[in-house]
């Protein structure tokens, strides 16, 4: 028995373990039988697969963060670009999908198509709503589509070729989806304006927004039917307004982007958003590994905590600075910090996830959701483009606190570091292309419900509850070196 009080216990990775199957009344994992909704943050609706992906400039921008959310998982978006760029992505993703459009385009009737169709190429529309005088104040006098443009050149006023007000089809407030559908189709358009009683226009119903509800029945979405998506910020002065900026273009969740969530800069900027600027957009925070770093999370004011120091692919902290728990002992500790609260904070497993299983072992060990990097780094939709590396295709990963992600980072002014000081804490590296990221999403989750199902556990908190592990003999790589499953 050990009594050095340097030594606080042994740890345990995802490779130490393995679940211990139980008697289970579910017949089958794809029956409908097991629930895998959970929540990422305290004040965010419950997403269908408990899978987000990480806050890394080679894992997710708009494009992984909108796919992810259509199959009712959750992106974070990096924070490595201006402030600027990253509230244009997280709109794009805001705006990909909507009950109603309560921000339609809108342009004069002066301007031209080749106005128009530079703003529905930057809005992604198919219509635009126009207005006379030099402003929009809800009133309009039409509609224009592609197919009104076609009927004159990129210089025609809009006013030339739109179709006027009043012979336009509208419904009035409170009118649903479906009533609208029913309204559209009858009259044979594919958007119908939501008119108040004074003239003004309230909103925008398509078609197109229809379909997607039918076709993604398990999209992650906000009160408002839009997509959910969260943010990374720093912890440095610029964020606050990187802060609020993000919290305007309706972000759901804000991530606070540390290597150690244990630093005075936690309590000090949430402190600074939730009191001072008063800012009510879910906060998660991190990066905690210990029963005590996560109750400081918590005590901070956290609408959610991130696990994990050390165990992701490319993360190189525990050979660089020696620092780091295994995964699941971190997340157990977690877990352990909030066991007799009767709000529990979520729980994120942030790293170490290389196959299906490693899923169903992080929520068994007390997990709400997992955050997905590597894995994710090598697919259509992350950013970058794929390259040939020996006959392979290839996309680059890289761990934020590498050498080439601190050039990026002291480029966007965000560290005043010298680089000859620098010691990075992560590698850049190249993984295989995997194409689109619904396969990923859907061999992970199988994996997740395969787990579940013999744990007979028919939801993520009976997972908490009745999952038991055994130890299994220890592997010779050390858990970051762990190799990533194609």
């Amino acid at each position: 028995m050990n009594t050095n009080p340097k030594i606080l216990g042994e740890g345990l990775g995802f490779d130490d373990v393995l679940l211990v199957p139980r008697r289970s009344s579910i017949r089958s994992r794809f029956s409908g039988e097991i629930d895998t909704s959970a929540q990422v943050a305290r004040g965010v609706p419950p997403i269908h697969i408990p899978l987000l992906s990480a806050n890394m400039d080679t894992v997710t921008g708009w494009r992984m963060a909108t796919t992810l959310a259509l199959w009712g998982a959750f992106g974070v978006i990096h924070r490595f670009m201006s402030i600027d760029e990253q509230v244009k992505e997280a709109r794009r993703v805001k705006e990909r999908m909507r009950v109603m459009e309560d921000h339609p385009p809108v342009i004069p009737e002066n301007a031209t198509i080749a106005d128009a169709q530079r703003l529905l190429h930057e809005r992604e529309r198919g219509y635009v709503i126009i207005y006379e005088g030099e402003s929009f104040d809800g009133a309009f006098v039409g509609i224009a589509t592609p197919r009104d443009f076609d009927a004159g050149e990129p210089v025609t006023p809009l006013r030339e070729v739109m179709t006027p007000r009043e012979r336009m089809w509208t419904v009035p407030p409170g009118t649903t989806l479906e009533g609208a559908v029913a309204v559209m189709r009858q009259r044979r358009i594919e958007k119908v304006p939501v008119v108040a009683e004074d003239g003004r226009l309230v909103g925008v119903y398509t078609t197109k927004d229809h379909e997607h509800y039918q076709h993604y029945p398990h999209a992650s979405l906000d009160a408002k039917g839009q997509l959910m998506v969260g943010a990374a910020i720093g912890v440095q002065e610029g964020d606050i307004e990187r802060a609020l900026r993000l919290v305007e273009a309706e972000v759901d969740v804000l991530v606070l982007d540390i290597a150690h969530g244990e630093l005075d800069y936690t309590q000090e900027i949430l402190r600074r958003l939730k009191i001072e600027e008063r800012i009510r957009t879910p906060i998660v925070a991190g990066n905690v590994a210990t029963v005590e770093g996560a109750r400081y999370v918590r005590d901070a004011g956290a609408d959610g905590v991130k696990v994990g120091v050390g165990p992701g692919y490319v993360c190189e902290t525990r050979d660089v600075a020696g620092v780091g728990i295994p995964q699941i002992t971190a997340i157990m500790n977690a877990a352990e910090a909030f066991a007799s609260d009767q709000d529990r904070l979520p729980i994120i497993g942030d790293g170490g996830i290389r196959k299906p299983g490693d899923v169903a072992k992080a929520i068994a060990a007390g997990a709400n959701t997992v955050m997905i990097g590597s894995l994710l780094a090598g697919t259509e939709e992350s950013p970058g483009e794929p390259v040939e590396q020996d006959g392979m295709l290839k996309k680059m990963v890289r761990g934020m606190a590498s050498a080439s992600a601190f050039e990026k980072r002291r480029a966007l002014g965000e560290s005043t570091t010298s680089a000859d000081d620098y010691v990075p804490e992560g590698r850049t590296t190249f993984t295989p292309y995997k194409g689109k990221a619904i396969k990923v999403l859907k061999k992970l989750r199988g994996g997740l419900l395969s787990g579940m199902s013999y744990c007979n556990a028919r939801s993520i908190e009976a997972m908490h509850d009745q999952a038991q592990f055994v130890i299994v003999k220890s592997p010779l790589a050390p858990e970051q070196r762990r190799p990533l499953q194609s």
